[in-house]
């Protein structure tokens, strides 16, 4: 599949998505303003796959404990520890290990690939670390986003899309040079609680451009 986005429809998107991030829908969380890129990585290492609400508490408590890795790796040499059982993902505590063993003797790389080779970091999060920390032009690719741009645009989705690469360049190509990590917060929290499974549609910013709105109406079921 090729979707041929005009410049008006990308800027539609680039401009009218941060407006709206900032006059509602800001989140908080302590991850996204942190200048640490130990706690930044370990946010988006404990953030795949699990709730948000979940991270917050277990975060706190770790960043406290841990502001480096070599805190974390001699405290785990000196006693059994897991940080991770809250979440119930206990083999995130021996990939940490590792990573943390490994960032202490080498630092936290900045280019994709060389992310990509720490333990426990895979594209997702290789992307969400350069975009989100050191502001980097990625696209960053959920299930909640496939099912917006699918929305919006009016393409069918499985669980597969988000693998595509015409679906990677399609995200990449809406995500803009300048101050990609404004614009992919943005989208990532439009589609947590806007286009969400039961979408707002009447309260939607992008309603008058929306393919889903325009052809189904927000009285559709997702």
């Amino acid at each position: 599949m090729i979707l041929d986005l005009s410049r008006n429809d990308k800027a539609f998107l680039r401009t009218r998505l941060p407006k709206w991030h900032n006059e509602t829908s800001k989140k908080p969380y302590p991850w996204r303003t942190t200048k640490n890129h130990w706690h930044a990585i370990i946010a988006e290492i404990m953030l795949q796959r699990t709730n948000v609400d979940q991270v917050m508490p277990v975060y706190n408590q770790f960043v406290t404990r841990f502001p480096t890795p070599q805190s974390f790796t001699d405290a785990c040499r000196s006693e059994e520890m897991n940080c991770f059982q809250n979440l119930g993902l206990v083999w995130r505590n021996r990939l940490l290990f590792q990573l943390a063993e490994q960032l202490a003797k080498e630092g936290i790389p900045s280019d994709k690939k060389g992310l990509m080779r720490l333990p426990g970091v895979g594209d997702y999060i290789a992307s969400a670390f350069r975009s989100m920390h050191l502001n980097k032009r990625e696209a960053i690719i959920d299930s909640n986003i496939v099912r917006f741009y699918g929305r919006y645009f009016g393409f069918p989705t499985d669980n597969e899309t988000r693998r595509k690469k015409w679906f990677k360049e399609l995200a990449l190509g809406i995500t803009p040079r300048k101050n990609p990590r404004d614009f992919n917060y943005a989208v990532l929290d439009f589609a947590m609680t806007v286009c969400r499974p039961k979408p707002n549609c009447e309260n939607c910013t992008l309603n008058s451009k929306c393919h889903y709105h325009r052809e189904l109406g927000y009285y559709t079921k997702p």
